[in-house]
Order: C-alpha cells, then sequence, then structure tokens
C-alpha cells in the first residue's frame, strides 16, 4: 500500500514538473559545464579583424534570413486565402518577431493574432499563426539528411513536406487549435467563441504552399549562412563538410523550435550542437563560435525589429 502511495506520489510530482523548462535547464547546466571545462582555452581565442568581418556577415545574413522569413510568412498568409490590404504582414512579423524573447516564449504569436484578428476572422488569425511554426519546422527537416546518403533518412525528413496536403492539413490544424487556443482566448476578450472546438471557416479550396515552402527553406540557408560565418570565424569550418554542418544546425535548430523554454531556444540549440558536433570538432573554438552566433542572431533580430521604426523616424 505504501508503495503505491509512494509511486502515485512521484507519478503526480512529475506531472507537475515542466518538461520544457527541466530540459532547458538541463542543456544550461550541459552549456555551463563546458564552458567552466574550457574556461582556459575560451579565454585564449583571439578575435582579428578578419573574426570580426565574419561576425559582421553573420549578422547581415541571419538579419536577411528574418526578413525572409517575413516574406514567407506573407506568402502563408495569402496562401490560406487571406489577401489582407490594410495591414502589412511583413511589417507585422518584424515588428512582433522580437517578442519571442520575452518569458513564455509565445508574445510574438499573442501580438499577431491581437493584430490580425481585426481584419480576419479568429479561425483564420489562429490558423495562419499556428501553421507557421509548422512550416519552419518542415523547412528544417529538409537539411537533416544531408549528414550522408541514407534512403530511410530521406524518405523520412522529407515525407514531413505531406503535412500541408489537404487531409493531413485539416487534421494538423484542428489539432493544433485543441491544444493551443487557450494561448489566445487567455489574452482576449473573447468568451463566446470555442476556437479550440469550432474550425469550419476552412478554405474551401486548400492550396498547397509551395511558394511559402520554397521561401522558409531559402531562410534557414541564410541562418545557416550566418552559423557558419561564426564557425569559420574560429577557423573551424574546413574541418567538416558543409553537409554534415547544415545537418546538425538544422536539427539543433528545430530542437530549439520545439522544446524551448527559455527565450529563442536559448540553451537548447547550442547543447544539440555540442553534443552532435563535438566529437568532430575542438570544444573550445566550437563553444566560442556557439556563443558568438548567439549573440549574431540576436543583434539580427534587434535590428530586424527597428527597420520600421527606423523608416518612420528617418522617413525613409
Amino acid at each position: 500500500m505504501n508503495k503505491i502511495v509512494r509511486n502515485n506520489f512521484v507519478f503526480g510530482l512529475i506531472s507537475k514538473i515542466n518538461i520544457k523548462l527541466f530540459i532547458t535547464l538541463i542543456c544550461f547546466l550541459f552549456i555551463g559545464t563546458s564552458i567552466y571545462g574550457n574556461f582556459e582555452s575560451l579565454s585564449n581565442q583571439i578575435i582579428t579583424s578578419e573574426n570580426i568581418f565574419l561576425l559582421l556577415c553573420g549578422i547581415i545574413f541571419s538579419f536577411l534570413g528574418i526578413i525572409i522569413n517575413a516574406y514567407a510568412w506573407k506568402l502563408l498568409v495569402n496562401n490560406i486565402g487571406c489577401n489582407i490590404n490594410n495591414l502589412n504582414i511583413v511589417k507585422l512579423f518584424l515588428t512582433t518577431n522580437i517578442y519571442k524573447y520575452l518569458p513564455g516564449g509565445v508574445w510574438h504569436f499573442v501580438s499577431r493574432y491581437n493584430t490580425l484578428r481585426l481584419e480576419l476572422s479568429n479561425e483564420k488569425s489562429i490558423e495562419s499563426i499556428l501553421l507557421e511554426p509548422i512550416l519552419m519546422l518542415i523547412a528544417g527537416f529538409v537539411f537533416i539528411p544531408f549528414r550522408g546518403f541514407n534512403i530511410s533518412i530521406y524518405i523520412l525528413c522529407w515525407s514531413s513536406t505531406l503535412v500541408f496536403l489537404p487531409a493531413f492539413r485539416r487534421f494538423l490544424i484542428k489539432k493544433l487549435k485543441a491544444m493551443k487556443a487557450t494561448i489566445f482566448t487567455n489574452n482576449d476578450n473573447i468568451k463566446d467563441r470555442d476556437l479550440a472546438q469550432h474550425s469550419q471557416n476552412f478554405s474551401i479550396r486548400i492550396v498547397y504552399p509551395y511558394k511559402p515552402l520554397f521561401v522558409e527553406i531559402i531562410f534557414i540557408l541564410f541562418r545557416f549562412l550566418g552559423f557558419l560565418c561564426c564557425i569559420n570565424a574560429f577557423s573551424i569550418g574546413s574541418i567538416i563538410t558543409h553537409g554534415e554542418l547544415i545537418s546538425s544546425f538544422s536539427l539543433a535548430w528545430i530542437i530549439g523550435l520545439i522544446v524551448p523554454a527559455a527565450p529563442g531556444g536559448l540553451g537548447v540549440f547550442e547543447s544539440v550542437i555540442l553534443f552532435s558536433l563535438g566529437s568532430h570538432l575542438p570544444e573550445a573554438p566550437l563553444l566560442a563560435s556557439l556563443l558568438c552566433y548567439r549573440l549574431v542572431s540576436t543583434v539580427a533580430d534587434i535590428l530586424a525589429a527597428l527597420i520600421y521604426p527606423a523608416k518612420k523616424i528617418f522617413k525613409f
């Protein structure tokens, strides 16, 4: 009897733990341990003018990647049958993207929803927001098989593109709304609409999002180029093939998108890269590259968020 009570207590305790937060804390511990163990080597890393130039190139590639990502979302919104003439979708994406760094990691979605629902139905607003990270995930899966030629991995990863076929897409949206609708309704004054259950307002004709997916793939490439610049800044890019590098980058980026409790996948992305590439590359330069890439991507996000405010101030 005592054993049953004890087991129930343990399972009850585990169920109350935020799994994402737990994983993120483990990743922070892993990164912290790696930095501590390589602190002397990290402090000996030399930053030259060539390094600075490569890091600036990384910022440019990451910055352009965010703009491309915004355009992919615009194409996705149009794809689900929402042609909004009164709203600049690219501007909405860029100005809200920085909110992902706020605690909770959902405020960029909430802010977009609050703006979109002024022009669209609540159903369409949520659909356009929930499909966007799925599009990003599928674009990331495209590059995972590049580590080597394994036909089963190619089939497994590339078959993820079938998610956007009409039958799968309807099912996916229904499930996502059931899981995520409270993110929006808890931040809304709408009381009389059950967004989790009423999903009848789909586009009558669902078109596969070829253009958004293609543009999103280009976005992943630009993010990778930003990462590659950071790797090359510490002279370790030539040690490993670009195929293996982009495969590991895409996998880390996907896990960082799915799992994070920390803003922007902080800690998770770096841990996956260290785990997958730590045996192939010198750990200290790899850690330095990851720390620089986090700085590079954050600066790029800030610059992208400042585009339209700066445009308004300087009137260009």
